[in-house]
């Protein structure tokens, strides 16, 4: 077994640092050289694929997986204590829009931040030193006394304690993988994207980006009778958020005044988180980032329909349901997701 990685400390000025300094090194040479590179990368990837299918992308994909995925075990080195809320959604299930509606709950609707990675910690991420230091006690200063922690992760690799909360999140995986379809495009590859036939069948595998859709919906699901856990759905925050905001602060233990709720209703809805979506826009993640690039997009439900064709999607949701089966899951699917 290995040792567990001695936990380090950094300010907050030292996480917004480290993003200029992505921001330097990623960003000199993105507007000449960058486009030029990806364009020639995907060119020489759809030739090979011609000839061996989507085994052509499968070592660019591996690269960047393992990259999202090499903290997986933050959470060995802190456990969530008194006043934490962990916003554990599946990648991209609505985490934005989540965590920062229990970021105002949290504030009662009175919170203000240059930058999301300056109040919200990520011990999970492929780079927890661009976030603020799950260790910052500075961050727990809120009329109420809660702070929010995000995580991509299952229950299983988050130590689950009697005095914190925890909130997770999942949505149909069809859409999870159309919207991470357009964030890697963005964040990560640029004009390499491989296709989105390539990207569904990357996001079923064994180890895609940020772990598997049916592992983390059933461990979080299975979970979703304990008293500190509330257990959502995006298509049912969605639907009514206003109730769902409602629903989060009784669970936090938060009573929210009438103009409380309407501001955070407000602050949180998707035209006004567009409007600031360089806030929440991560640091440069490679050379072929596009700084103009939105990271808070549409938020819709069946989006995944005007990207992927429907025999591709059939198999993807054959593949879910057959998971979860095989995980003994009791999570609906098929009632939720599956497609008529």
């Amino acid at each position: 077994m290995k040792p567990a990685k001695p936990h380090i400390e950094w300010t907050v000025e030292g996480a917004r640092q480290a993003r200029a300094n992505a921001e330097v090194e990623q960003g000199r040479f993105r507007k000449a050289i960058s486009p030029i590179i990806a364009r020639g990368i995907s060119t020489k990837s759809q030739l090979a694929a011609a000839f061996i299918g989507h085994k052509a992308y499968d070592k660019q994909l591996t690269k960047v997986a393992e990259h999202m995925n090499r903290n997986r075990d933050a959470f060995s080195r802190y456990a969530p204590r008194q006043g934490d809320v962990v916003v554990s959604a599946y990648f991209k299930a609505g985490t934005n829009w989540i965590m920062h509606v229990c970021h105002q709950i949290c504030h009662l609707g009175e919170a203000e931040f240059e930058h999301i990675q300056d109040v919200i910690p990520w011990p999970d991420a492929a780079e927890p030193r661009f976030w603020v230091n799950v260790h910052d006690n500075t961050v727990r200063q809120t009329p109420t006394g809660l702070r929010v922690i995000k995580s991509h992760l299952p229950a299983s690799q988050i130590p689950i304690n009697e005095s914190a909360k925890y909130i997770a999140v999942t949505r149909d995986p069809k859409d999870c993988a159309a919207s991470a379809y357009h964030f890697f495009r963005s964040l990560v590859f640029g004009a390499a994207m491989p296709p989105p036939d390539v990207w569904l069948a990357h996001f079923r595998s064994e180890q895609p980006n940020f772990g598997r859709w049916d592992v983390y919906t059933d461990e979080w699901y299975r979970l979703r009778q304990n008293r500190n856990v509330l257990f959502l759905c995006f298509e049912d925050v969605k639907h009514d958020s206003t109730s769902a905001i409602v629903q989060i602060a009784q669970f936090l233990g938060v009573s929210l005044t009438n103009e409380q709720l309407e501001r955070v209703a407000h602050l949180t809805s998707i035209k006004a988180m567009k409007a600031i979506n360089h806030k929440f826009y991560p640091a440069r993640q490679s050379r072929f980032t596009d700084p103009n690039g939105k990271i808070i997009r549409k938020g819709r439900v069946g989006d995944a329909s005007h990207l992927f064709t429907p025999t591709d999607l059939e198999t993807f949701d054959t593949h879910w349901k057959n998971a979860l089966a095989a995980l003994s899951s009791e999570f609906p699917y098929v009632q939720r997701y599956r497609r008529d």
